[in-house]
């Protein structure tokens, strides 16, 4: 009992200090679990106190080699069993014994050592337990943190249902003890599994079948045209009353300062603030710049928009008529065409808007600014 103590301070220690925090699953709660299963399976069965002895110093270090990494770790688990056994006086005989135990943990190997069925039966024990969905979230978390890809939901649960089925134990002590709630667990994992089958995945919605899409991108693609329409109003309105501005009233204030050069500084201040607003008001109705031709492989890579007269008035009806075949043909590559055409359009309507702005500022002030100046020069 002391060296078994010993035993088990010194894998606390070790876990302790070397083993890797990713590793949560082979760890110490893990070899404790695996050391009360040996205790279990050794209650019902006919074993001597010495194997006994011996399959639990073999549980304790089972695991040990995590501390070196996952691979190879049952061979670097049998040099750390060795080293510590050998320096607490253990023979050669009861070494060789523990390490083939042991070795038998390795996945999928057959043994036909009575004692080494134990200990496998023993570090299985964790399928046959009530707490078999926190061990093996932590034996997931463990590999996710431990490998390149990801585990997915479906794929650790099928995987889960498989090595359950597969999972048989070898002795009659660990049937008796685990087979019961292992089969409990199984039918747990089948329920979850059909009912995770039977869900489907809620379909994403497109605008053809959302008519409450269809309505918001009809009346925003309305309002859109609207606004433009009124944009070019607002701007035509701006460059008809300047023009009226430079042909009407810049020749009277000419004439004026000719006279009185105190009219020069509101004449050429009138002069820029009607330039400057036309310009801006011109740039809020000037047409875009436009290609006229789209590829193929634009339409496919929704780079392009076909539903816009600019990007192919200069194709072969042939063109067209293949690129629009294809977003007829296409639902995804027709609403991104859809969105795309509602975004460009929108850009352009703030861009004519942020140039309204402008002119309709540099107006405001400037006019005020020369009416000031026009009665400074008259006083």
């Amino acid at each position: 009992m002391e060296q078994l103590e010993k035993a088990k301070q010194y894998i606390f220690n070790l876990f302790e200090d070397e083993l890797d925090p990713v590793y949560t699953y082979h760890n110490y709660d893990h070899t404790i679990l695996v050391l009360e299963s040996v205790n279990q399976i050794a209650k019902n069965s006919d074993l001597l106190d010495e194997d006994l002895h011996l399959l639990q110093i073999a549980a304790l270090f089972h695991d040990s080699g995590f501390v070196s990494g996952k691979v190879n770790h049952e061979a670097e688990s049998q040099q750390i069993a060795k080293k510590y056994l050998s320096s607490e006086g253990f023979s050669e005989e009861f070494i060789a014994k523990v390490n083939l135990c042991i070795a038998a943990t390795e996945m999928g190997l057959k043994t036909e050592d009575p004692l080494a069925l134990i200990l496998q039966d023993a570090d299985m024990s964790g399928l046959g337990s009530k707490n078999y969905p926190s061990i093996t979230e932590n034996l997931r978390l463990e590999l996710n943190n431990t490998r390149e890809t990801k585990i997915s939901k479906k794929d650790w649960l099928e995987g889960n249902l498989k090595f359950l089925k597969d999972c048989n134990y070898n002795t009659p002590a660990a049937k008796q003890l685990y087979d019961g709630q292992k089969n409990k667990n199984l039918k747990k994992l089948q329920k979850k599994h059909s009912k995770f089958k039977k869900e489907k995945k809620k379909p994403t919605l497109t605008i053809a079948d959302n008519k409450s899409a269809q309505t918001q991108f009809k009346t925003a693609l309305r309002n859109h045209i609207d606004l433009s329409n009124i944009a070019d109003n607002k701007a035509n309105i701006m460059i008809s009353v300047n023009a009226l501005i430079l042909t009407m009233a810049l020749p009277f204030l000419i004439d004026k300062a000719m006279d009185n050069h105190h009219f020069w500084f509101p004449t050429m201040l009138l002069a820029m603030v009607c330039l400057a607003s036309m310009i801006f008001a011109t740039l809020a109705t000037r047409p875009i710049k436009l290609k006229g031709v789209t590829t193929l492989d634009e339409v496919k890579n929704s780079a392009s928009n076909l539903f816009f007269f600019g990007n192919y008035y200069k194709m072969k009806f042939e063109d067209y008529k293949s690129g629009v075949s294809y977003l007829l043909n296409d639902s995804k590559a027709l609403e991104d065409s859809i969105m795309r055409d509602l975004f460009f359009l929108g850009k352009s309507l703030g861009g004519k808007f942020s140039y309204l702005r402008l002119c309709y500022n540099i107006f405001m002030y400037g006019i005020t600014i020369t009416v000031f100046a026009l009665l400074v020069a008259y006083f």
